[in-house]
C-alpha cells in the first residue's frame, strides 16, 4: 500500500492515470501530453506506477502499451473511502426528503456507471451466463435472452431466481427477484444507453416497503448494485475481477 500512496502523491503520475482511465495508450502517446518532460522522464514515472501495480504494461512489436490497473485504487477505496462515501449521505437525504413530503409509498433508487466500451459488448457481459461469472455471480443457470426467462444466479451456496419481465436487445432488461431479507419481490431495471460515446448502465430497483425492513434492505442493495456496476466496468474495460 505504501508504494501505491507514493505513486499517487505526484501530480504527473495522477495525470498519467487520468489519461489511461480514458483509454490505454502507448508510451509515445503519453509523452505527447507532457511537453516539459523527456521520454526518459515519462518512463521514470511509468516505472514507479508499474512497481506500485497501478498500471499493466504489454509489449506489441515496437510499442509498449500501458493500461490502468484499478485493483490497488479499489483497495484504497474499500479501506478509506467506501465507509464514508458521500453517495450514502445523498441517498439517505433523498430518502428523508421523500418521507417528509409524504410522497413515497415504496422505496426506489437508481445507481449508474459509464463504461468506455460499445453497448453490445457491455450488454453481453451482463446477459451471457459465462461472462457474468467473471465479475458478479459464481454461476448462472442460463443466459438472459427474452422476457419470460427464469434464471438462477448463485453466489457459492446462496442462490436466487430472477424472472425476466422485459427484454430489449442492447437497451433494457427488467426482472423481479426476492427482496433482500424481506418476504416480497422487488423490481429491477437495467438501462443501457450511449452517452458521449460511452455506455451508460443504470440500475433502478423499486418495491421495498416504507418500513424499517424496507429501508435497511434497500440501503444494502443500493450498496450491492454500486459494487456490481464497478465490477462490471473493471471486467469489461480491463479484464480485472475485483473480487480477487
Amino acid at each position: 500500500m505504501e508504494l501505491v500512496w507514493k505513486a499517487l502523491s505526484d501530480k504527473t503520475r495522477r495525470k498519467i492515470l487520468d489519461l489511461l482511465r480514458e483509454k490505454e495508450k502507448t508510451t509515445g502517446e503519453l509523452c505527447k501530453h507532457f511537453k516539459k518532460l523527456t521520454r526518459y522522464g515519462v518512463m521514470k514515472h511509468l516505472n514507479i506506477l508499474h512497481r506500485a501495480n497501478l498500471i499493466i504494461i504489454k509489449r506489441e512489436g515496437k510499442n509498449r502499451w500501458n493500461y490502468i490497473n484499478p485493483l490497488p485504487i479499489q483497495g484504497i477505496y474499500e479501506r478509506w473511502v467506501k465507509k464514508y462515501e458521500a453517495g450514502w449521505s445523498s441517498y439517505l437525504i433523498q430518502f428523508k426528503n421523500n418521507i417528509e413530503s409524504k410522497t413515497m409509498e415504496k422505496i426506489k433508487f437508481t445507481v449508474a456507471v459509464r463504461i468506455d466500451k460499445p453497448i453490445a459488448e457491455v450488454f453481453k457481459a451482463f446477459t451471457d451466463d459465462a461472462a457474468i461469472t467473471k465479475y458478479f455471480v459464481t454461476s448462472a443457470s442460463a443466459p438472459i435472452k427474452a422476457a419470460g426467462d427464469k434464471i438462477t444466479w448463485s453466489w457459492g451456496e446462496h442462490k436466487t431466481d430472477i424472472n425476466i419481465t422485459e427484454f430489449e436487445e442492447n437497451k433494457k432488461i427488467t426482472f423481479t427477484w426476492p427482496g433482500y431479507k424481506v418476504d416480497y419481490d422487488i423490481n429491477v431495471t437495467f438501462i443501457f444507453e450511449e452517452v458521449d460515446g460511452k455506455t451508460r448502465v443504470s440500475v433502478t430497483e423499486e418495491g421495498y416497503k416504507n418500513d424499517d425492513d424496507g429501508i435497511t434492505s434497500s440501503f444494502m442493495n443500493n450498496a450491492g448494485w454500486k459494487d456490481m456496476l464497478l465490477s462490471l466496468k473493471a471486467w469489461v474495460m480491463y479484464g480485472v475481477d475485483l473480487r480477487k
